[in-house]
């Protein structure tokens, strides 16, 4: 049986049209448009990321891309061992940087977490959240970026080489001062409260996430869910912000997100988060895994230039920690 048959049967709904995009199809019916999306996640996940909405709806928090179940309730459906999920299909418009904008999705992200709190027995998947990944980032960061500045010879294309050890001592300096910050015990405080309270995250919330539709905020993009702590969330969403206005006035912006003088360790960690220099570290990473395969270091050297201009913002960060 076709798609569109299935879809329109399992749904009871009668399709008008149905166009194909990149891995989803637009789907158009007498009252409404939906689009058909085909994930890579298992059954249990998708129940998961159902239930996790169920939860916010639950706690009035209703702005985000909704999975619409079949008639039988069921979140999916299964095509020939391929699994899809039914949304809803607004037209969106992206979100500007401009004072009222950043107020509003930073009000918005504030009520999502406000709805997240207390999601203790969530059906369907048990999802495993690295609590204190970052400060094991960062161990591995400095231990990577010492060890090649010590012995540069681990990088065998000549070019490559100058690049890195020009490049290295601001990267270890990125990693240091945030590994002091990760190193707090105030960090383990923080992950245990968010590990009781069992708290639901989107994981890579930025400013691709939240959209306007009809002139309202939404969440879109709910396939992309982890458990976290929250500061690395504000982290990502600050970062976005950064990535389009480098002069932005990041310790306001995060200073939003908090009302009281006992938030200053989380503001601080949102800066440590912000420093991990990421991006550079996989560049490094592959490039001691090339070993003497010449070929195959084209197109590196403008890559960590490209990463470390792009990374400028974070020298902002580091005199703002002093």
């Amino acid at each position: 049986m076709a798609l569109k048959n299935i879809i329109s049967l399992q749904y009871g709904m009668n399709i008008k049209s149905m166009k194909q995009l990149q891995n989803e199809f637009l789907i158009k019916t007498a009252k409404a448009e939906y689009i058909v999306k085909k994930v890579k996640l298992s059954p249990a996940e998708i129940v998961f990321i159902y239930h996790c909405q169920e939860h916010l709806k639950e706690n009035k928090f209703v702005s985000f891309e909704k999975i619409v179940p079949t008639k039988d309730g069921c979140p999916y459906l299964r095509v020939d061992k391929s699994l899809y999920v039914l949304i809803e299909h607004f037209k969106k418009e992206p979100i500007e940087i401009i004072e009222k904008e950043i107020s509003s999705c930073i009000e918005f992200i504030n009520m999502f977490h406000a709805a997240s709190t207390n999601l203790t027995s969530t059906i369907g998947a048990r999802y495993k959240a690295s609590y204190g990944k970052d400060r094991i980032a960062a161990r591995n960061m400095y231990s990577v970026f010492t060890k090649v500045k010590q012995n540069p010879n681990l990088i065998k294309n000549e070019s490559l080489k100058k690049v890195i050890l020009k490049t290295i001592d601001k990267n270890i300096e990125y990693v240091e001062k945030a590994t002091k910050i990760l190193e707090d015990d105030r960090y383990i405080d923080i992950i245990g409260r968010s590990m009781q309270e069992n708290r639901f995250i989107h994981g890579k919330l930025t400013l691709q996430n939240i959209v306007k539709i009809y002139n309202k905020l939404r969440l879109i993009n709910m396939f992309d869910v982890e458990l976290n702590i929250r500061e690395k969330d504000i982290a990502t969403f600050v970062k976005s912000l950064l990535k389009r206005n480098k002069d932005l006035d990041f310790d306001e912006i995060i200073g939003r997100f908090y009302i009281t003088s006992f938030d200053q360790y989380r503001q601080k960690l949102i800066l440590a988060l912000l420093l991990l220099p990421y991006e550079y570290f996989s560049v490094i990473k592959k490039l001691l895994k090339l070993g003497n395969l010449e070929w195959a270091f084209r197109g590196f050297e403008e890559k960590i230039n490209r990463i470390c201009e792009k990374d400028e913002y974070k020298h902002k960060i580091l005199t703002s920690l002093h």
